[in-house]
């Protein structure tokens, strides 16, 4: 009943849209290979002890950092999954059979219900403290723009501005944002993110998991020290990452693809 008491205005556009169009199976199966995943997020003291290890060890990424540079130093950060949890949402999904829709999506953001990852607002408040600049640099949409500023500062996170909030505007890629950030006298010294891609200068966007794990694999040093990363088994680049034109498959052509990819204990 919690995860429901969430979603009024989706339950209504599930409602509408169950009226509309008759049951995807594979549409379902889709987002009920999610469930684990959520189940996790939701209930695991792990995921909890991860969250604030990811904060803590940033927290030391950025001490030494400020011992080694001068001038006006950023933390960068994704937001979803990175600083906010966008668990309910998925559990919603779940539990309507609903895959992802940018209608659905921007009702959740717009409901302002997005809560706070533990341990999140806190090193967002240090960092500040010490004299850092927190970067919000986040593939929400532009036009989530209000919404997004909103539940940030209703959370407690500091300086939610104009400027430092920065959401996709006309790509993904999150490359010419950390330009802007440069351009306007800033040096990001720590990235924090839930996604190869919230690191752009890994340059992993749109390749395929070979090439991002190889990209991974010859920066390992620079993980736990300017790159730290959350772990997210719900969603991420890594899905479209599994095979060339994932995004334009139909769903069971997804599942399918998921199924080809995991690799089975071959019995003798």
């Amino acid at each position: 009943m919690k995860a429901v008491k969430f979603f009024l205005p989706l339950a209504l556009l599930a409602t509408t849209v169950h009226a509309e169009a008759p049951v995807n199976h594979a549409t379902m199966e889709l987002v009920a290979q999610n469930t684990q995943s959520v189940v996790w997020m939701q209930n695991a003291g792990e995921y909890r002890a991860l969250c604030y290890q990811a904060y803590n060890t940033t927290k030391m990424a950025f001490d030494l950092a400020k011992s080694q540079h001068k001038g006006k130093l950023a933390v960068m950060v994704d937001l979803d999954e990175t600083m906010v949890d966008n668990s309910p949402y998925a559990a919603w999904q779940i539990l309507h059979h609903e895959g992802f829709t940018d209608q659905g999506w921007d009702a959740w953001v717009n409901s302002v219900q997005t809560p706070a990852l533990p341990g999140a607002v806190e090193l967002a408040n240090y960092v500040t403290e010490q004299g850092g600049t927190m970067f919000y640099v986040s593939n929400r949409s532009e036009r989530t723009f209000a919404a997004t500023k909103e539940n940030l500062q209703k959370l407690g996170f500091p300086n939610v501005t104009d400027f430092t909030l920065r959401l996709k505007k006309d790509t993904s890629n999150k490359a010419p944002r950390l330009q802007t950030i440069k351009d306007d006298g800033y040096e990001v010294v720590v990235f924090m993110g839930d996604n190869l891609n919230d690191f752009p200068e890994l340059n992993t966007y749109h390749q395929l998991n070979q090439d991002r794990n190889a990209i991974a694999d010859a920066n390992k040093a620079a993980f736990g020290h300017k790159f730290i990363l959350l772990p997210n088994p719900s969603y991420g680049d890594w899905e479209p990452g599994l095979t060339k034109g994932y995004y334009q498959l139909n769903d069971a052509d997804k599942v399918r693809v998921r199924e080809q990819s995991l690799k089975p204990w071959q019995q003798k």
